[in-house]
């Protein structure tokens, strides 16, 4: 099992001898999502997006005035690889980075170097997602893929957040499950849940796995949360049955 930990923590290094370019992004939007959280569409002012499987993520790189790169981290991609432009869910989080993109404004200037990583879907036919927070945006960009190919097959999301005003992509993930009936999210909070919620409440754990996905050794499963929630399900996967060479994981934190 390859095990991959997400953002400042740790990351692959590009293989010897290979060296990855920089590319320039125009922020062709900022959107606001749930509290702390924009959506960052950026457009490439030459050539195209390159070619990326669905999970993988990229460097963001800001910027000096010369053009060179000052500071970089890496953000998992959550648009489809058929769109023309890149996108990621960011969680403003008050760090060295993130408050240096929070002041960012449209029609700026970064940098992009990748993709990269092995939480890669391949097509998969029988997928299982499990996103702690922000860590869902790979998956969208994975639940949007399989929606745009018409791909047949069981693909089933866990999705857990504390509060119900945190859900990224929540309308998005409704449209999806009425795009490919094969798709399947099942959002859990981990605090108190609104009146009407007719979600799950708690962590995610294997009475909840077994709930609604009983086959868990039969699946792929894709795993990208806080490092412990991470380690944590993996350990309830194995304990399900599930093949340990068939989850691939990446924490953020």
């Amino acid at each position: 099992m390859n095990i991959f930990i997400f953002r400042p923590i740790c990351r692959q290094k590009p293989q010897q001898g290979v060296f990855l370019a920089i590319s320039r992004y125009k922020i062709a939007s900022i959107k606001n999502s749930v509290p702390d959280v924009k959506i960052f569409r950026l457009d490439p002012i030459e050539g195209k997006v390159p070619q990326f499987f669905p999970g993988q993520f990229a460097f963001i790189h800001l910027l000096g005035e010369s053009g060179n790169s000052v500071l970089k981290r890496p953000y998992s991609i959550a648009s489809s690889p058929s769109s023309p432009y890149l996108e990621f869910g960011i969680e403003m989080r008050g760090g060295q980075m993130t408050s240096r993109l929070d002041a960012l404004r449209e029609g700026q200037t970064v940098g992009i170097e990748g993709p990269l990583g092995h939480m890669a879907y391949k097509g998969e036919k029988k997928a299982a997602f499990i996103a702690g927070g922000v860590g869902v945006t790979p998956f969208i960009s994975t639940l949007r893929h399989i929606a745009e190919k018409k791909i047949s097959g069981t693909f089933v999301l866990f999705y857990s957040v504390r509060s119900a005003d945190r859900i990224v992509y929540k309308d998005e993930l409704e449209a999806l499950q009425k795009k490919n009936p094969g798709i399947k999210a099942v959002i859990t909070l981990t605090r108190e849940a609104p009146p009407g919620w007719m979600g799950e409440c708690g962590r995610i754990n294997d009475a909840l796995i077994s709930k609604h996905l009983p086959q868990a050794k039969e699946f792929d499963w894709f795993l990208c949360g806080p490092p412990e929630m991470v380690k944590g399900v993996r350990a309830c996967l194995e304990g399900l049955g599930a093949d340990p060479k068939k989850i691939k994981m990446e924490g953020w934190g």
